[in-house]
Formats: C-alpha cells, structure tokens, sequence
C-alpha cells in the first residue's frame, strides 16, 4: 500500500456522470431543489450545459466548471461567448452607412 494520502474528491459528487434535474437541483439548490427548473432555464442562456437528449441528464463535470466559473472559481467556458461571431459584422454596417448617406 502506498504511503501517499489518497486524493478526495472536489465538491459533491452525483450518482452519475449525466445526473438527471431533481438530482441537479438538490446538488446545486440543497432544500430549495424544487427552484432548479427555473434556475436552470435562466442559467442555461447563460452557459450551463442543456440536457443531453441521448442520456437525459446534463454532464456533471461540465455543470460544475459552470457554477465554478460565475463565482470567480476558474475560467469561463469557452462556449459561453456574449454573442456569436460574425467575421463580416464591419463590412455590413459600413455598407449600411454608406447607403444611409
């Protein structure tokens, strides 16, 4: 047996990898998991991974860099961009301008 001290966890841990909403909502909301569906609508414009339609269930790991994410804990998720990109947004609005003159 090793002498190294056996690495725990972070955080709580689900059930599963794709825990399904009312396990969500008692992980992240404790006794107010009932609030999880309204939340998790508001939260998911935000970034919070939607639901995967083949397991039924949001991905935990990908749940938990969210939450840790809009609290300061670690970087945002690289696919919680403000807005998409649009590589021709200049060229419309100078077209734009030019044909408001």
């Amino acid at each position: 047996m090793s002498d190294r001290p056996v690495r725990r966890p972070r955080g709580v841990m689900p059930s599963s990898l794709f825990p399904d909403e009312k396990e969500i909502g008692r992980l992240v909301l404790g006794d107010r998991a009932s609030a999880w569906p309204g939340v998790a609508g508001v939260w998911e414009k935000a970034g919070l991974p939607r639901i995967d339609p083949l397991t039924g269930g949001r991905y935990w790991p990908a749940v938990e860099r969210f939450l840790d994410s809009r609290y300061g804990m670690a970087e945002p998720p690289s696919g919680a961009a403000d807005a998409p990109e649009n590589p021709n947004y200049d060229q419309h609005w100078k077209k734009r301008w030019r044909r408001d003159r």
